[in-house]
């Protein structure tokens, strides 16, 4: 078991290129080793922070204290410190849990002094915060150490009621090494990706709408079983014919933000997968337009251009939908915690329990319980702030973006 105490550096001050460097130099010209080192600057400001060691056995930490603090002393314009740290006491730097909160919505009067406030009587540090306002959006990240709580659900509780109060979403992982290394992004269609219920819009085409919208908002909230309201469904279609599917898919809706971010994301390298319990002939379409990499979505029978009121091949339920995530993945060579799922509807549960971290967009209050994350702003962007796409370049302007 290690004795030997270890000397913790800050340095803070105006930043310029050199900071580190000379910080580094000083530090290993006084025969220390670094153990651990962190920097952040802002606004011309630099934090620096480091965990250092004495290298040679009967070298006295506070002998190495003093030669720092004399070579620290040539640092101009920069305040600079060395603590003495107890062995024991070292953990409570280094092994940290860190928990990201990430913070959307329309700006308000008050939101950051709620949030800080309720951080503060749970006593825990805010390590890090960003405060991003993009159009009308507003996205702030705090990384909190929750160490010290006993149970972290209770602050996450009082963070998202605080946030409710002002009509914001709150999201909250741990800061893991898989935050970053998430590669594909599973998404359902209706009421996601698009504004629209296909279903619905095929219905009015055919004068059953009213009946099919029922069984549908039935099914999504989990009240009906999916399978069979969706045989239910098709079957009031039958009838309609085909030359009216260009009409509806024409008439699809693009949810807000739907192409910026599916841009953004294959840009940054995911891929990216479209699971529907709708159909296939608007499913491809919407694939097309934003360049999804994978298409699953059931399929109407069609004869002598109508539809039959029956459906071809197996359904795509929730079930299958969890089932087609993991085969994407394995064939993608990820593990599931490497995988995002987006959907609102009770038919992507499982979908979202199978990915390592799933979302609830704008949805019904079953999928929301099962959900790592929620999202209820009208628009997509937020989702890019959840897998940490921060930097400025990746960050659309909300107010014009589509």
């Amino acid at each position: 078991m290690r004795t030997k105490p270890y000397l913790i550096v800050t340095a803070q001050g105006k930043y310029h290129a050199y900071l580190i460097n000379d910080v580094t130099s000083a530090v290993t010209d006084s025969g220390l080793n670094i153990v651990a080192v962190e920097q952040n600057s802002s606004f011309g400001l630099a934090i620096l922070a480091m965990v250092t060691e004495t290298i040679e056995p009967d070298d006295s930490v506070y002998a190495a204290r003093e030669r720092l603090l004399k070579k620290f002393g040539k640092l101009i314009n920069h305040q600079v410190d060395v603590k003495i740290i107890p062995p024991g006491e070292i953990s409570r730097f280094v092994n940290k849990n860190i928990q990201v909160f990430t913070i959307i919505g329309r700006d308000k009067v008050g939101i950051l002094k709620a949030i800080t406030n309720a951080l503060a009587n749970f006593r825990v540090s805010i390590e890090k915060m960003h405060h991003i306002a993009r159009g009308e959006l507003v996205v702030m990240e705090l990384w909190v150490d929750a160490s010290e709580l006993r149970d972290l659900a209770v602050l996450k509780d009082a963070i998202q009621q605080t946030c409710k109060r002002f009509n914001f979403d709150t999201i909250i992982q741990p800061d893991s090494p898989f935050r970053q290394r998430r590669r594909l992004v599973v998404f359902d269609m209706d009421r996601t990706i698009i504004e629209n219920e296909v279903i619905d819009e095929l219905a009015k085409a055919a004068n059953v709408g009213k009946k099919v919208s029922e069984i549908t908002s039935k099914a999504m909230a989990g009240e009906l079983e999916y399978k069979e309201s969706l045989r239910a469904r098709v079957k009031l279609l039958k009838g309609l014919s085909a030359d009216l599917f260009h009409d509806v898919a024409q008439n699809m809706k693009l949810t807000h933000g739907a192409q910026d971010v599916t841009r953004t994301l294959k840009e940054l390298g995911f891929k990216l997968a479209l699971i529907s319990g709708g159909f296939y002939y608007f499913a491809n379409i919407v694939k097309e337009r934003l360049g999804f990499d994978y298409v699953y979505a059931n399929e109407l029978e069609i004869k002598d251009g109508v539809v039959t009121g029956e459906l071809k091949g197996p359904i795509i339920d929730a079930e299958a939908k969890g089932r087609i995530l993991k085969e994407i993945a394995e064939k993608e060579g990820l593990t599931l915690d490497e995988v995002v799922a987006v959907g609102d509807g009770s038919n992507d549960e499982i979908m979202l329990k199978n990915a390592g971290f799933g979302i609830a967009f704008n949805a019904h209050d079953i999928l929301k319980k099962v959900a790592d994350g929620q999202l209820t702003q009208k628009n997509l962007h937020g989702l890019l702030f959840c897998l940490g796409a921060t930097g400025q370049n990746q960050i659309p302007d909300t107010a014009s973006a589509s």
